[in-house]
């Protein structure tokens, strides 16, 4: 094979790029560009950093802002990028062309230039301001039996850390209690939990309460209706007497005391209806049958043995 000289360094070699030995091409040929310095917006209260349009915290979103002003230039065969502090050290294995022989190892230094001010959620927190509400109201049962279940929701939520934002009040109103937020997200990551974790209907809308430029300022409302009945209880909806026969994630079945037909109301439907529990009847059970008996009325139900006492 004829060798060929580098008119560079002099050396002989089996290639040449662009007219130079591989190695001449290397000193003057990286395998990626980076920039010698990069500009980083940080939240000097929480650490977020904003990052593609959005507050994001922890170093793995430092080293994705470091690789997005990565160009590569050659063959990359594999890098690692790593934060110090001030500073991120990139670490690439590759070759600046096809036509090197053998790939090596490169090492960047790129500054991080961080300016810091206060991301939306933590300048929320010290005004207090309230960005989303979440309404929580209970169809029967006891109110503040299920308050305790939400606010252990709402405490293991927030200890996850997931959404930056904190409950700044929690007030009480007829039929229920709201919560007031100072981040959306959080509100409804907490909204979503409570309603995975009861029986329950959820709605949500948002209002517009000003505008920022040319963005629009949203206040986010969250409605959740807790559904506190209880399997074998007995109900009056629109008038009418029903056994409650059993609860689901999104509806409940009943049986109609008048004429024993089987109902099942979706929960949407039955935060609409006029709902009120009966608090005064007696049940008892004989030959397979539900004697339910309310006001000096006597109602008897076939097929629905499973409230009767063993």
């Amino acid at each position: 094979m004829l060798r060929k000289i580098c008119p560079v360094c002099g050396r002989e070699t089996d290639v040449l790029i662009e007219g130079v030995c591989p190695d001449c091409y290397r000193l003057t040929h990286r395998i990626i560009d980076v920039p010698n310095e990069v500009n980083v917006l940080m939240c000097y209260s929480c650490g977020a950093y904003f990052i593609n349009g959005r507050w994001s915290r922890g170093i793995r979103s430092l080293e994705k802002l470091v690789s997005s002003k990565i160009r590569v230039k050659g063959i990359v065969s594999d890098m690692s990028i790593r934060v110090f502090r001030d500073e991120a050290k990139i670490k690439v294995k590759g070759k600046a062309s096809e036509l090197m022989p053998n790939s090596y190892e490169e090492e960047y230094t790129v500054k991080l230039m961080f300016k810091r001010d206060l991301c939306p959620s933590c300048r929320a927190e010290l005004m207090e301001k309230e960005e989303a509400i979440i309404q929580l109201r209970l169809i029967g049962g006891d109110l503040s039996e299920f308050k305790a279940k939400v606010m252990d929701i709402v405490r293991m939520t927030l200890a996850k850390g997931e959404d930056r934002g904190r409950v700044i009040k929690i007030e009480d109103v007829n039929g229920g209690f709201d919560i007031k937020i100072t981040n959306q997200r959080l509100a409804r990551s907490i909204a979503l939990n409570v309603h995975r974790e009861l029986p329950s209907f959820m709605q949500e809308t948002s209002k517009v309460v000003g505008y920022r430029g040319d963005k629009r300022i949203e206040k986010r409302s969250i409605s959740i209706h807790l559904i506190g009945l209880s399997k074998g209880e007995v109900i009056n909806i629109n008038g009418a007497d029903y056994l409650i026969k059993s609860l689901h994630k999104d509806h409940v079945d009943l049986v109609k005391l008048s004429d024993g037909s089987l109902v099942g109301i979706k929960y949407s439907k039955l935060t609409q209806a006029k709902l009120s529990q009966v608090k005064d009847y007696s049940i008892s059970c004989s030959d397979g049958k539900v004697i339910i008996s309310i006001n000096g009325l006597q109602y008897t139900l076939n097929n629905v043995n499973l409230i009767c006492p063993q």
